[in-house]
């Protein structure tokens, strides 16, 4: 096996490698290397607002002004190990707003772990919805609210779950969204 494990590595290398390349050659670059595309700008088919804790998120999530006033508020607690609520239902065609409501620090609530090097700053939890709505949130702590408007166009049931480690329990943090067609 020692033998293999250098050859895989190179080839792990070469592969992202011509990877990178076609995707340059292809046009394929970074939101955030877009020239032109101010912070806080909505971008079409994107709705992330990435972020630690203390730091104020990048919203470049579909803002009111570009879907209109939303057909329905949703508020969502996020805690370890649930979210409540965990079954989302909505209509298609409805302008949707999520009110994620942090009610816990996650792994920095665990006493055993609170000095680890980076835990603080990246800690809590995290929304991200399976599916065609790119939905993806983090840095939700205990006292924080994050929004995030989106168009429910798609109609099907779609998991949404934690996407930041955030207790033992982490992987049990799912739900479902379903959008009910019209």
């Amino acid at each position: 096996m020692r033998v293999w494990l250098p050859v895989i590595v190179l080839g792990i290398l070469v592969v992202g490698t011509v990877a990178y390349i076609v995707g340059a050659r292809a046009g394929a670059v970074p939101l955030a290397a877009q020239p032109g595309t101010p912070l806080g700008e909505y971008i079409s088919g994107i709705k992330r607002t990435p972020g630690t804790w203390k730091d104020p998120s990048i919203n470049v999530g579909a803002n009111e002004a570009n879907l209109g006033t939303p057909d329905v508020t949703i508020d969502v607690d996020v805690m370890r190990p649930v979210f409540v609520p965990s079954q989302i239902k909505v209509k298609q065609g409805q302008v949707v707003k999520l009110r994620l409501h942090g009610k816990d620090n996650g792994l920095a609530d665990t006493p055993e772990i609170q000095q680890s090097v980076g835990l603080k700053e990246f800690s809590g939890h995290g929304f991200q919805i399976l599916g065609p709505y790119d939905v993806w949130i983090t840095g939700i702590r205990k006292g924080d609210t994050k929004e995030i408007t989106f168009k429910a166009d798609v109609a099907g049931e779609f998991p949404f779950e934690c996407v930041v480690f955030c207790s033992t329990a982490h992987y049990a943090m799912q739900g479902k969204l379903i959008v009910e067609p019209q």
